[in-house]
């Protein structure tokens, strides 16, 4: 996802971090000499949001996907989760909370999802252009299929019928057709189009333009854009309500969550959250939001009836991810500078456990 967004605990932009730009998988140093005395490197985190999309700058899983995929380990759920950096896909079964295998994909993967029948993952692979293609029965890349450049956030409508990858150099949206595994059309969006998420009717794509501070609504019947929606700055995770008509974006520059009516395209409330918002993932009730903020080594959880935080749950150093198993139980978020993934149990928004 585009935008700049730095590691690490300070507040103060000027104290930081080299800033890490998706748009050109450049590095820029700013205030390098503090950084290195951080002894820490810091990315941006990217995400994609229905599917949690982030960059990994470490081996520790920055996307995690939950999936109830009983070929993987006796019909238990288990987690997929992109490593950039070794350009892998990893498997993790949830049970004993151990990566099982591990799977070879295109360069510096990023966003990933699952189809809904559970037998395949897409996965956008951000430095060579593409989207690998997952046998979840083999674990083995079946195809590999060309989009934009710097390929993101991806999604999949509920039908499994297409593939929706945000390309962030491009500014373009691909559709896969998933019949064929080929791109049907690429639509022209925002500049710097990150996250990803498609509403539980199919209908509509909803795009984050971090550059723009704005997110793109796509007609899935036209695969045009049918609205512009003006947010916070740097809009990076969004994710669609199951029942309500409402959209939830994180934005990383303004340290609050916009709310969209999705009935009428506009902004209907802005709640204040913790120090840089990236991803966000609504409970399958519908009922509550969490949000990890990365800077805040927290995550705010919003009740979507009151559109107010309700709890802050610490959590540990660079949260950047997050995801919520089918069931409801837990959720499950990745922290970067902890080498770690911190799991909440909804009941008692408390940390349960936490994976090393």
């Amino acid at each position: 996802m585009a935008g700049y967004v730095q590691w690490g605990n300070a507040k103060r932009a000027e104290r930081i971090q080299p800033v890490y730009d998706p748009i050109s998988e450049r590095r820029h140093e700013i205030g390098k000499q503090d950084w290195e005395r951080a002894g820490t490197q810091r990315e941006l985190s990217s995400m994609m949001i229905a599917c949690r999309v982030l960059l990994c700058a470490a081996a520790v899983p920055l996307v995690l996907l939950l999936a109830g995929c009983a070929s993987l380990n006796s019909g238990a759920d288990s987690a997929y989760s992109t490593n950039a950096n070794s350009n892998l896909v990893s498997v993790i079964d949830r049970e004993t909370n151990r990566v099982i295998t591990t799977i070879p994909v295109g360069v510096r993967p990023r966003g990933l999802v699952i189809t809904p029948g559970k037998t395949a993952i897409y996965v956008a692979n951000s430095g060579s252009n593409s989207v690998s293609v997952i046998d979840a029965a083999k674990n083995a890349v079946i195809a590999t299929v060309p989009v934009g450049r710097r390929p993101f956030g991806i999604d999949i409508d509920p039908a499994g019928k297409f593939v929706y990858v945000a390309n962030a150099e491009s500014s373009t949206l691909s559709v896969i057709d998933m019949a064929n595994n080929a791109v049907l059309t690429n639509i022209v969006v925002g500049e710097g189009p990150t996250g990803v998420a498609v509403n539980p009717a199919g209908t509509l794509v909803y795009v984050t333009n971090q550059q723009e501070n704005s997110v793109s609504a796509i007609s899935t019947a036209t695969n045009r854009v049918v609205a512009t929606i003006p947010v916070g700055a740097r809009p990076m995770g969004l994710a669609v309500h199951p029942r309500a008509p409402q959209l939830f974006v994180a934005n990383a520059g303004a340290n609050v969550v916009s709310v969209i009516n999705t009935g009428t395209n506009t902004l209907s409330a802005t709640i204040p959250v913790g120090v840089q918002p990236l991803d966000l993932a609504i409970h399958p009730a519908g009922n509550f939001v969490y949000v990890v903020n990365q800077l805040g080594n927290t995550v705010s959880v919003i009740d979507t009836g009151k559109n107010a935080v309700v709890a802050t749950i610490p959590v540990g150093e660079g949260p950047t991810g997050v995801a919520i198993n089918p069931a409801g139980k837990y959720v499950y978020v990745t922290n970067l500078r902890s080498n770690s993934i911190s799991v909440i149990d909804t009941e008692s928004n408390k940390v349960t456990n936490t994976i090393n």
